[in-house]
């Protein structure tokens, strides 16, 4: 089943709270759902109530065959592999592993890749990383992340010309699409840069998420947007984008059925 990797020239866009909402959605849409942090962070785990103190994690034990049976079932239902706390040797073992070992990611995730209608995000480190390098060959789907603001903007003609999100190893041409985060209307730059971006980006454009203080409170609550707060406008586009993602994923062709067959 497909994987998608989350990505964002840029820090400081919600990535990893869009990554954990949109898992959020699929998964109250009837799919199996699992998320994967490929950030030394390790913050994509406390969307999903995973306690901080809790060091588990699949890096420090990354070189295993399957990453399948270090998946963290969580009370949501949605799956986690928390990148964990590692020592700076684990992780640079780990990102030598993504950089050197071209099938290393593909045989790590088969496991999980072959369970039936099984969706798999992976959330990345902000810009060019050996994980966004290794994900760029081997993702059914890549989706990029970015502000209503005029440094997201800017970051535009480097999406498109294929600079950020390099095809290293990509068996064929990959699109990407495109969630653009934290839009103020009553701010006239936001406003604007949302625009911009709708005209430019046209049919690429999963769907917009408006500033939405809610969405910290659910963190801060360890509960899902959905369980805190249904009503909200995070939810409710939250839910949108995962339906029309849905439709997507019904057409998608997984570029990684061949690998799976094979293994």
């Amino acid at each position: 089943m497909p994987l998608i990797c989350i990505a964002s020239p840029k820090g400081g866009v919600g990535k990893t709270t869009l990554t954990a909402g949109l898992a959020f959605a699929l998964q109250r849409l009837g799919l199996p759902v699992t998320v994967i942090d490929f950030d030394v962070q390790n913050a994509l785990r406390l969307h999903f109530a995973i306690a901080l103190g809790d060091p588990r994690g699949y890096v420090a034990h990354a070189e295993q065959p399957d990453w399948q049976s270090l998946v963290l079932q969580t009370p949501s239902g949605v799956g986690v592999l928390p990148y964990g706390t590692v020592s700076e040797a684990q992780r640079l073992r780990f990102e030598a592993c993504l950089t050197e070992t071209p099938v290393f990611l593909e045989k790590a995730l088969r496991g999980l890749l072959s369970t039936p209608q099984m969706v798999v995000l992976a959330d990345t480190p902000p810009g060019p990383s050996p994980a966004l390098n290794a994900l760029n060959a081997i993702a059914d789907i890549r989706i990029a992340v970015l502000l209503a603001d005029a440094a997201s903007a800017s970051l535009l003609p480097q999406i498109e010309q294929g600079l950020f999100y390099s095809p290293k190893g990509a068996r064929s041409p990959l699109p990407v699409i495109h969630i653009v985060n934290q839009v103020d209307r009553r701010r006239r730059l936001s406003a604007d840069a949302t625009e911009f971006m709708r005209t430019r980006l046209q049919g690429s454009l999963l769907g917009l998420v408006h500033r939405d203080e809610t969405l910290a409170e659910a963190l801060a609550s360890q509960q899902s947007i959905f369980a805190f707060d249904a009503g909200s406008a995070a939810a409710h586009e939250l839910d949108a984008i995962a339906r029309r993602f849905g439709r997507l994923l019904g057409s998608l062709k997984p570029r990684t059925s061949e690998m799976r067959r094979q293994g």
